[in-house]
C-alpha cells in the first residue's frame, strides 16, 4: 500500500504489478514480445496455475533471469498481457463498428460494443481473478483522480458508434450522450466484476444495457 497521489495525501492504493521497465533496443524488444506472447499462450491454453518463471522460460527460450529483468513477478506479466490484449480489443472495435454492413443497426453497433467490452474484462478474470479485482479498483481510481494514470484511453468506441449511425441518433447534445455511453460501458462492467460478477456471464446483461443506451440516444426530448 502506497500513497499515490501527493495532492490527496490520506488516500493509499495498492498498485497492481507492473513490468519493471520497458524495452529499449531491438533485441530486448523481441525478448520481450517473445515472453508476452509465450505467457498469453499458456494462460489461454492451460489457465494461471500453469504460468510460472521456469515454463515461461522452457516455452520462449528466453533465460529466467532475462525474464526477471523485465517482469519482477508472474503478475507483472499478466498485466502486461492484458494491456496489449486490452489495446488490441479497442483498436478493433473501432474497426469492427465502422466496417458493420449496410442495413445496420445503432442497436447493433451498441450490442458489437457491449459484448467486446464484458468480453474483456471476463478475459482479464480468466487470466487471474485476484490482479482482475485490483485492477479493476485500481481504474476506478483512475477514473475518480485518486491517483494519475500513466495513459489516458481515449473514448474511440463510442466516438464510432456516434458517427457510424448518426441519422438514428435524435438525442440533442451529442457530446453530452457519447460522455454518458462511454462511461456506461466503462463503469458499469467494473462495478458488475467488482460487486455481481455474475452478470458479465449472464446472457440477458448486453441486451439490458444496450436497450438502455439505444433509448438514450434515440429519444429526440432529451
Amino acid at each position: 500500500m502506497i500513497k499515490a497521489n501527493p495532492d490527496k495525501p490520506g488516500v493509499q492504493v495498492e498498485i497492481p504489478a507492473q513490468p519493471r521497465k520497458e524495452p529499449r533496443q531491438a533485441r530486448s524488444i523481441a525478448l520481450v514480445e517473445a515472453v508476452k506472447q509465450t505467457g498469453r499462450q499458456i494462460l489461454e491454453s492451460e489457465g494461471r496455475d500453469a504460468l510460472n518463471a521456469m515454463r515461461l522460460a522452457e516455452d520462449s527460450g528466453v533465460a529466467i533471469s532475462s525474464i526477471y529483468e523485465y517482469f519482477p513477478t508472474m503478475e507483472a506479466l499478466i498485466a502486461a498481457v492484458f494491456d496489449d490484449y486490452r489495446t488490441e480489443a479497442r483498436k478493433g472495435l473501432y474497426t469492427d463498428i465502422m466496417a458493420l454492413p449496410p442495413g445496420s443497426s445503432l442497436m447493433d453497433g451498441i450490442m458489437l460494443a457491449l459484448q467486446a467490452v464484458l468480453a474483456s474484462h471476463r478475459k482479464k478474470t480468466a487470466y487471474d481473478p485476484a490482479f482482475s479485482v485490483r485492477s479493476t479498483h485500481y481504474d476506478e481510481l483512475v477514473r475518480l483522480d485518486v491517483v494519475k494514470a500513466k495513459q489516458l484511453w481515449t473514448a474511440t468506441a463510442s466516438s464510432a458508434l456516434m458517427q457510424r449511425f448518426a441519422s438514428e441518433i435524435r438525442i440533442k447534445d451529442r457530446e453530452k450522450a457519447e460522455y454518458l455511453v462511454y462511461q456506461t460501458w466503462t463503469v458499469l462492467p467494473r462495478a458488475m466484476l467488482l460487486e455481481r460478477p455474475g452478470y458479465l456471464t449472464d446472457e440477458d446483461t448486453p441486451k439490458m444495457l444496450a436497450t438502455m443506451l439505444h433509448a438514450l440516444l434515440t429519444d429526440p426530448n432529451v
